[in-house]
C-alpha cells in the first residue's frame, strides 16, 4: 500500500472483478465513439485512448477542444446570439482529418457539437472522455473538464465514461500514472459493458462512469466507489506585486484520508482503480431535503 493510511472500501467485490478481469470477449458489432478531452485535440494521452479503442475494433473519432481547457467542469457557452452572428456569440470549429475535430469551446461544447454535427445523423454510442494526466476524484470531479464532457454527454441519453490516471505529488518530481495502461484498461470495461448489455446502451440513460487509474505499478484491483468529498489539490490565492489587485494562483495539496469512506480517494489511495457511477443530479437527499421543508414551512 502505497500511502499509510487505511481504506474502509464497501463491500462491491462482485461487481468490481467483472470489471477488472473483463478478457477479450469473441467479436462483437464494434462502436461508435466519440472521442474527447479537456487538454486539447492533440495532446499525447488522448492519442493513446485513441489508438486503444481502435486497436480494440472500435470507430473512433475525436471532437475535442482546440486548446487545454483544464478545470472547465460542465461549462457550455452560453454567449447565444440575439440578432446577427458575432465573434462573441459564435465558436470555430475545423475537422483536421477524416475523424478528427477540434472545436474551441469547452469539452461539453465539443461533445454537444459532435452530437449535433458530427453524428448528426446516428448519435455515437458512446462518450468517452480522456486520458487525464492526474486524477479526477474527490472534490475535484466536480470542476473537472474531463468529466463534464462525459456529464455533457449523460445529459443527452449517451453513455460516457471519464478516464484519468492519478498523480502522486508526494514525489519529486511527481509521478503520472500509465496513460496506456488505463486506456487499455478502458478498453476492457467497454468490452465488458458491450457484452453484458444484451444488445441494449451500455449504461442506464443518463449515467457516466468516472474512471480513475492508480499511479501504483501494481493495480490491487478494481472498486466501485462514491464521489469523494476532499481534493488532492485545489488552488490558493496569494497577493503579488504585478499588480495592485494581482494574486497569483498557487496549488496546495492534500493527502489525508476521505471522510467518504468508500470514496474514489480512498481506492487511489489503496492502488485500487475507482469506477464511480455519475448521473449528474447534484440534488440532496431525502432527509436533506426534508428538513429544508419543514424548515422553510414548504410543502
Amino acid at each position: 500500500m502505497r500511502r499509510s493510511f487505511r481504506w474502509w472500501a464497501a463491500s462491491t467485490a462482485a461487481v468490481a472483478g467483472m470489471l477488472a478481469t473483463a478478457a477479450a470477449s469473441p467479436a462483437q458489432q464494434s462502436l461508435d465513439i466519440l472521442l474527447t478531452n479537456d487538454d486539447g485535440h492533440a495532446a499525447p494521452t488522448l492519442a493513446v485512448l485513441k489508438q486503444a479503442l481502435t486497436a480494440a475494433g472500435h470507430r473512433v473519432t475525436v471532437v475535442a477542444p482546440c486548446d487545454d481547457q483544464s478545470g472547465s467542469g460542465t461549462e457550455l457557452s452560453s454567449h447565444y446570439a440575439t440578432g446577427e452572428p458575432t465573434p462573441e456569440n459564435t465558436i470555430t470549429a475545423k475537422r483536421l482529418a477524416p475523424d478528427v475535430w477540434a472545436v474551441c469551446g469547452s469539452p461539453g461544447d465539443a461533445v454537444l457539437f459532435g452530437v449535433q454535427n458530427v453524428f448528426a445523423a446516428d448519435p455515437p454510442d458512446v462518450v468517452v472522455s480522456g486520458v487525464n494526466p492526474g486524477q479526477n476524484s474527490g472534490a475535484v470531479a466536480n470542476h473537472s473538464g474531463t468529466v463534464g464532457a462525459t456529464i455533457a454527454g449523460g445529459e443527452l441519453g449517451i453513455p460516457a465514461v471519464a478516464v484519468s490516471v492519478e498523480i502522486d505529488v508526494s514525489t519529486d518530481p511527481p509521478q503520472v500514472g500509465s496513460a496506456p495502461a488505463a486506456a487499455e484498461y478502458a478498453a476492457r470495461v467497454l468490452d465488458r459493458l458491450r457484452s453484458t448489455s444484451n444488445g441494449g446502451p451500455l449504461l442506464p440513460r443518463h449515467i457516466a462512469l468516472n474512471i480513475n487509474y492508480p499511479v501504483a505499478s501494481e493495480v490491487e484491483g478494481t472498486r466501485v466507489t462514491s464521489t469523494g468529498r476532499s481534493a488532492f489539490v485545489r488552488p490558493t490565492y496569494e497577493r503579488t506585486d504585478l499588480c495592485p489587485d494581482c494574486y497569483v494562483i498557487r496549488p496546495a495539496f492534500d493527502a489525508s484520508p476521505d471522510p467518504v469512506r468508500d470514496s474514489d480517494n480512498n481506492a487511489l489511495a489503496a492502488d485500487y482503480v475507482s469506477i464511480t457511477p455519475l448521473d449528474g443530479d447534484w440534488t440532496a437527499d431525502e432527509r436533506v431535503r426534508s428538513s429544508i421543508r419543514q424548515r422553510l414551512g414548504a410543502p
